[in-house]
């Protein structure tokens, strides 16, 4: 019976997934206007505090990611003209040095020398205008479903009342550790990748490396990937330096050395540590967590991974019959510190007490008779 139920399971777990993948277009949003839900709690706290109603808080928040999409399109219009000035000085080094590198993989060179790359980016700009309005449908499905969870906010205790009636109090519980605990790896995983990104930058700055400031913005954001997300942010500013400082290799090398440095330091050292320990979650579960989301949404589940593995996590501590589940995916940290109780144990301390509280007695009359 328990093979069947776990065989039944095993199913369940991979038709679930097929659903997520193919309803990815609905899910994906839906999952995003939520994460930026648990962003925005500060926000809706301070329009709480000012007695705004559900409205108004909805005004307060699209106007702040108003103010975020318009700082962002105007950093990517600039990043996009600077793109094509230097474009237009390393074309050749670029063909000369993509050249050289199909010579030392054994492939004729004529086959590369000729081509027009931003010729091919030209044609390929109906697939890439394709992709945008795609993009773009995704983020508008996002905000509409940000704009409803938002006005649904301030009902949300009367209605988890109404539908659970006296287990009401755990599912609240549950729903409270969820948020908090999400809002924290969010906060302090952007803080690491502000640094990451921040050291990035002023790196390429001091070693004159064209499109530093965007190389450090695609820094910050690849390192919301764990562990892959630090080593894909290396190559590209790499590359621009090979391609920049040719034929010299100096630079480039020092490049390489410093962004790997910090990467190595702050992205898969500190990041992995810090935040396993502020979730509670193992280090191996979240590589596996990454590995299995990235396959189900690609990109977005890659930087939704962590946050997802935890809230499992969670709700796992919260349902007796799967504990088992939340302590594997636990770090152990918790479970090392938290000392095991034992019946005997429990008779043990209840003796010691005893004998403890009645020899305080004993001391306590024989001083109260020596005062009479």
């Amino acid at each position: 019976m328990k093979t069947l139920l776990g065989l039944l399971g095993f199913l369940s777990a991979i038709a679930l997934c097929s659903v997520l993948h193919i309803a990815s277009s609905v899910f994906i949003p839906l999952v995003i206007a939520w994460f930026i839900l648990q962003v925005l709690r500060p926000v809706l706290k301070i329009g709480n505090v000012l007695k705004l109603n559900a409205w108004l808080n909805v005004a307060l928040v699209f106007a702040i990611l108003t103010i975020v999409g318009l700082a962002g399109f105007r950093f990517l219009t600039v990043q996009v003209v600077e793109f094509g000035e230097v474009y237009s000085l390393y074309s050749d080094k670029l063909t000369e040095w993509v050249v050289h590198v199909m010579e030392v993989l054994g492939v004729p060179p004529e086959a590369v020398k000729n081509i027009d790359w931003l010729g091919i980016l030209k044609d390929n700009a109906k697939n890439i205008s394709s992709l945008i309005i795609a993009l773009s449908s995704k983020f508008v499905l996002t905000f509409v479903f940000l704009m409803f969870m938002l006005v649904e906010a301030p009902y949300m205790d009367d209605k988890i009342n109404k539908a659970f009636g006296r287990n009401s109090g755990r599912v609240r519980k549950i729903l409270s550790t969820i948020s908090e605990q999400v809002s924290q790896y969010l906060g302090t995983l952007a803080l690491i990748s502000l640094a990451t990104g921040v050291c990035a930058w002023i790196v390429l700055t001091i070693l004159d490396v064209k499109l530093a400031a965007g190389w450090g913005v695609l820094t910050f954001l690849l390192n919301f990937i764990p562990t892959v997300g630090s080593i894909i942010a290396t190559i590209p500013p790499v590359v621009m330096a090979i391609i920049q400082f040719s034929p010299g290799l100096f630079k480039p090398f020092l490049v390489l050395v410093l962004l790997t440095s910090i990467q190595v330091t702050i992205g898969n050292i500190i990041t992995p540590k810090v935040v396993g320990d502020r979730l509670g979650v193992s280090p191996v579960m979240i590589l596996l967590s990454l590995l299995l989301w990235g396959m189900i949404w690609g990109i977005p589940g890659a930087l939704l991974s962590t946050p997802i593995i935890s809230i499992i996590k969670i709700v796992c501590e919260n349902i007796p019959v799967m504990h088992p589940i939340a302590v594997l995916i636990g770090s152990g940290e918790s479970v090392r510190k938290i000392p095991v109780k034992t019946p005997a144990m429990d008779e043990v301390v209840a003796t010691v007490k005893q004998k403890f509280s009645e020899t305080a007695k004993k001391v306590h009359s024989q001083a109260v008779s020596k005062t009479k």
